[in-house]
């Protein structure tokens, strides 16, 4: 009495093992209700599914279906779905999809178990069978509800695009499809031109669109001011140099005005004050030292203009174009004069 309620107990623990065991779709099995029929090889040539199809190839593609099914009840799902692929090389039969389209839902491949739905449900119920025909359009709504599609176009000749790694085509061109309900990475690239990468996330039942054509190197370039700024700060030091050049001209004319006019005083081997100079002659040494002092204050104003000029030129220089966020600083260069008792200078300052 006690062996067979010990046989009892272990029998129900494998039956709870082998229901847990079970996978998410129904396992394709000849017996099986949802998998499709084992398809007719001979006759029926006017069917649409069997037009062009030898015989031969039938066979050997029945012999294809009937080893997925087998290796889909282990289950090995990804080996089940080679074979029902090969299947299909040879015949395109409603029933091969059907059945590849259980293998990919089990292997998370709703996009491409999306496709093979359709497939299944092209010609109607008859090569499927109406319970059949019914699972394959339920399974194709609850597909749907999980994917979204998109659209992409790219009109830059040799550009290489790709969704979320994987080559869709080279531009010019366009793609639209199913994709899963998720946020996907999508890429354009080619060498002579500024690449683009967007991250969209598509939501059920959506369709997204892009565009995305790019910009050649030489088109996306740009410069953080307008061109002329920089040589106006350049232009600005050397006015200011050219013209404490000839204040410089100006004040040494002065001072040689001056020497000759102190040489012929009688006092010049005597020795002479200031009375003896004259107030006239003073002046005239005071402003030939003053046209000196503001021509060599000049000097360095214009020679730090100039230098502030090569450093915007610099910071200038053309460079591809970036995104930039709508919080970022705005650009400027800002150029202040400083002077002071015994400075007199500019100050520059950039923000980029």
């Amino acid at each position: 009495m006690k062996t067979t309620n010990l046989c009892i107990f272990i029998g129900v623990m494998v039956c709870g093992l082998i229901s847990g065991r079970a996978p998410l779709h129904a396992q394709p099995t000849g017996t099986q209700s949802t998998s499709a029929p084992v398809p007719t090889v001979a006759g029926d040539d006017d069917k649409p599914w069997n037009h062009g199809v030898p015989v031969e190839h039938r066979e050997a593609a029945r012999a294809l279906f009937l080893e997925g099914n087998r290796l889909f009840k282990i289950p090995l799902f990804d080996r089940a779905a080679e074979q029902y692929k090969a299947a299909l090389s040879q015949w395109k039969h409603p029933a091969f999809y059907f059945n590849l389209s259980l293998a990919q839902l089990n292997l998370g491949q709703e996009v491409e178990a999306h496709e093979s739905l359709e497939q299944a449900l092209r010609y109607g119920e008859e090569p499927l069978g109406a319970e059949q025909f019914q699972e394959a359009k339920k399974q194709l709504q609850e597909v749907a509800r999980k994917l979204g599609r998109i659209r992409i176009t790219c009109q830059t000749k040799g550009a290489e695009v790709t969704l979320d790694s994987a080559t869709l085509f080279t531009g010019p061109g366009s793609y639209e499809g199913w994709v899963k309900a998720k946020a996907h990475e999508i890429t354009a690239k080619n060498p002579d031109h500024l690449p683009k990468a967007k991250r969209v996330t598509v939501s059920p039942g959506e369709l997204q669109t892009l565009d995305l054509t790019l910009r050649k190197l030489s088109e996306a370039q740009e410069t953080r001011w307008a061109v002329w700024k920089p040589w106006a700060v350049v232009a600005s030091g050397a006015l200011v140099v050219i013209a404490s050049g000839g204040l410089h001209a100006l004040s040494r004319q002065s001072f040689n005005t001056y020497d000759e006019r102190f040489q012929q005083l009688p006092c010049v081997k005597s020795g002479c004050t200031e009375d003896d100079i004259g107030l006239d002659l003073n002046a005239h040494l005071n402003r030939a030292r003053l046209e000196q002092k503001i021509a060599v204050g000049g000097y360095i104003a214009g020679g730090s203009l100039i230098a502030a000029g090569a450093v915007l030129l610099y910071l200038n220089r053309p460079h591809l174009a970036e995104q930039e966020a709508t919080s970022s600083p705005a650009r400027g260069v800002a150029v202040v004069p400083t002077v002071s008792a015994d400075m007199l200078g500019v100050l520059v300052t950039v923000s980029h």
